[in-house]
């Protein structure tokens, strides 16, 4: 996911704005609020920019909406005794638990509650997302960019031991990995340093 934001940062820097939105409720089917679709609208943009920024755009269709998301329910908690009817139970039992408009989730989670499913005002867990075969055909496609890219990192020789050791010793008092070492006291000469360091040439 951090790919995909900053491979959109990449593209809108030159004289765009990128921002996030922390919410818990644009991924509610029951929200009808016109600020938070148009946050949804704006998500499937930027989920069509980055697909077409991959090259990508024949991943994900726009739905109804013309956004590629819709409304999900990754599991679903209902009470022992709830007796539902045949096709709202086949429905379920399928697994068929995404629907492309918010009228269309709020009319299930007012089934399921209808029936004692759902008790309380316990809230069912939404989320705004891809349906399963688009989340699945990204994640493939980006399994296999990230074994292309790693196979021409192999060729390059940035993963042998080689390269590793090409990047420089580190001493065994540094433990700042990555970083260069402490700046050296003042007047100490390259011959001092070496030296010091045991490498006496």
């Amino acid at each position: 996911m951090a790919h995909f934001f900053r491979r959109c940062f990449q593209l809108v820097r030159s004289g765009g704005a990128l921002g996030l939105i922390a919410t818990n409720t644009i991924a509610q089917g029951e929200t009808r609020s016109s600020g938070l679709m148009e946050l949804r609208l704006l998500h499937g943009e930027m989920d069509q920019a980055v697909l077409d920024a991959y090259g990508w755009s024949d991943v994900a269709p726009p739905g109804p909406l013309n956004s590629p998301c819709g409304f999900g329910l990754d599991y679903l908690d209902l009470e022992d005794d709830a007796q539902l009817p045949d096709g709202l139970q086949d429905r379920i039992d399928s697994g068929e638990l995404f629907f492309w408009e918010p009228d269309e989730a709020c009319a299930f989670a007012a089934q399921v509650r209808a029936y004692g499913a759902v008790k309380g005002k316990k809230k069912l867990p939404w989320r705004y997302r891809w349906p399963d075969e688009v989340r699945d055909d990204v994640l493939a496609r980006l399994l296999a960019l990230n074994a292309e890219r790693y196979e021409e990192e192999v060729a390059q020789g940035l993963h042998s031991k080689g390269a590793k050791k090409a990047a420089g010793p580190a001493t065994a008092g540094d433990k700042r990995r990555g970083q260069p070492p402490k700046a050296t006291q003042a007047g100490e000469t390259v011959g001092v340093q070496v030296e010091q360091m045991g490498l006496g040439l």
